[in-house]
């Protein structure tokens, strides 16, 4: 498998000329997403990568943009690369001593690239993903600066690591000077880069100033990323300000739908309102533009106790041995309803699923009691990011029970118990209604292409709740690996976001300028993400 077009050779054109395109001028520039299947000490599986330079390598050499490391003997130190020709990619073939495949085919020189194949390096070496996204998230301009930045350095200046440092440090200065200044044309970003380049060839022998330079560029970057928290800050507390100032000492109860038991909300309202300058009222959420101002809707879920009844009928109370255990996330939608993933709130019915072996015996119990006689009641605690709260068990909650199914039958002092689990990925959701009609826009069924870039919210391990006061979700990324549903009716993404204290958090889409929930973190199978739609609340 190959042929012969023009020559490969490592350009400063290809890399570094390439990477300024993409950063001053993305909107007009296509780029392809590297989508990892192994894990190595640079890549996870499943993560992604979106490259918007002409050309990269792949290999053990420290300039390689896509690297592995020494555990990969089969993998040469530049094994292969890709390189744009006129509109289309192609793989070439570099190591001598150890083979490319494309689509289980040894590529002998070259290959050119479709959307959906896949690159292995050598016959037993990691596999790569090639996906060419489509739509509105075709071009480069679709890709955040401050991530276009982050490309840029890793992509256009790897290869050029040392002579090249004084460009990335002024490239941060242009992009600080942005932030600060105003420097917002199009114009003024080419001429900064003109500045940029003549002065790098003035520069690039001066390598004693190399570590000066680096030591400056890390102390930017510290301060960019405090003055971009400081925004995100203050745009969370003055939507949170608009929502809560007339009520902010407030607090009402209600009773869900279905449920016997109440539920607590602490510093919520009915309906978040805001005089317009025609004297009408209007929503305060009916559209959320931005990222973070989703997160006040979005919740970490603690576990605050159980109260179990056990086989003869014995009411037992305990509570987690560590201090707020988060268990999940959740997330308000705009007409009341509170949403997480079924296994949140009834982990003894995903027992099969759990590693840990303690954990996994001890839901194994629980799952004994809630189907032969006893009862489990699960007190939860629910924090928003603007630090509303609310109360909760698992009681409260609707969920799909349809897939429940006998799958084991295992004896305990001489009685035979049947263990019921969810077999079913779509009905790993939970909700009930909390009466509010405040939170988050959501859409039924987007029609996503493969490459679409969606947000996730949430808690991984804990991370964004540590601090009871100051509640940050986490927001990540995944992509749509597939269109449409998979086969079991769920959303296919790669990237997959999918560590524990995610579960049960939203997936948005950005339509039309909006964040829109589309999907609930459920888990994860063959190594891909799996997102309950939200049209599965509605089944």
């Amino acid at each position: 498998m190959g042929h012969q077009t023009q020559s490969y050779n490592r350009s400063f054109r290809g890399s570094v000329g390439a990477g300024i395109g993409s950063f001053f001028g993305g909107s007009g520039r296509s780029y392809y997403i590297l989508e990892h299947k192994v894990s190595s000490r640079y890549h996870r599986a499943g993560e992604s990568q979106e490259i918007i330079v002409d050309q990269i390598e792949l290999g053990r050499d420290p300039r390689c943009q896509v690297r592995f490391d020494e555990s990969f003997t089969t993998v040469s130190r530049r094994h292969a690369a890709i390189a744009r020709e006129g509109d289309r990619w192609k793989l070439i073939s570099l190591s001598k001593t150890n083979p490319t495949f494309l689509n289980g085919r040894e590529v002998h020189k070259e290959w050119y690239l479709q959307n959906g194949d896949e690159i292995r390096l050598s016959a037993n070496g990691p596999k790569i993903g090639f996906i060419i996204p489509t739509g509105n998230k075709a071009s480069v301009g679709s890709i955040g600066l401050s991530r276009r930045l982050s490309l840029f350095r890793h992509q256009a200046l790897r290869p050029y690591k040392q002579g090249l440092t004084i460009l990335s440090i002024l490239l941060v200065l242009v992009v600080a000077g942005a932030v600060y200044w105003g420097y917002s044309t199009q114009d003024e970003m080419k001429k900064k880069s003109e500045e940029i380049i003549a002065l790098m060839y003035a520069n690039k022998n001066n390598a004693w100033k190399v570590d000066s330079l680096n030591n400056e560029l890390a102390l930017l970057d510290i301060k960019q990323d405090e003055y971009e928290k400081m925004i995100a800050d203050v745009s969370k507390e003055v939507n949170n300000v608009r929502i809560l100032a007339r009520n902010n000492e407030n607090s009402s109860r209600v009773t869900p739908q279905g449920g016997n038991a109440s539920s607590s909300v602490k510093s919520e309202t009915s309906e978040a309102k805001t005089n317009s300058t025609d004297g009408s009222a209007t929503v305060v959420n009916a559209a959320l533009t931005e990222i973070s101002h989703c997160s006040q809707f979005v919740y970490a879920i603690f576990l605050e106790k159980w109260v179990i009844t056990n086989l003869n009928g014995i009411e037992e109370e305990g509570v987690p041995n560590r201090r707020d255990p988060v268990v999940g996330t959740g997330f308000l939608l705009k007409d009341g309803k509170f949403v997480t993933a079924r296994h949140v709130i009834e982990t003894w019915m995903y027992y099969q699923y759990l590693s840990d072996k303690s954990e996994k015996d001890y839901m194994t119990e629980l799952n004994i009691l809630a189907h032969n006689g006893g009862k489990v009641v699960m007190h939860y605690k629910a924090i928003s990011g603007s630090g509303r709260t609310l109360t909760f068990t698992n009681e409260q909650f609707l969920c799909n029970r349809g897939g429940d199914k006998i799958t084991e039958t295992i004896s305990r002092n001489g009685r035979t118990f049947d263990l019921r689990t969810s077999t079913i990925i779509r009905h790993d959701w939970a909700c009930y209604n909390t009466g509010l009609n405040i939170g988050l826009d959501y859409n039924f069924s987007p029609d996503l292409p493969a490459g679409t870039e969606l947000d996730v919210l949430g808690f991984p391990h804990g991370r964004g709740a540590e601090n009871l006061n100051h509640i940050v979700p986490i927001n990540s990324s995944c992509r749509v690996s597939r269109p449409g549903l998979d086969v079991d009716m769920t959303l296919m993404v790669s990237n997959d976001n999918t560590e524990s204290g995610n579960s049960g958090g939203p997936v948005l889409y950005k339509n039309n300028g909006a964040y829109q929930v589309i999907g609930v973190v459920s888990g994860n199978s063959y190594e891909k993400g799996r997102i309950v739609p939200i049209s599965a609340i509605t089944d």
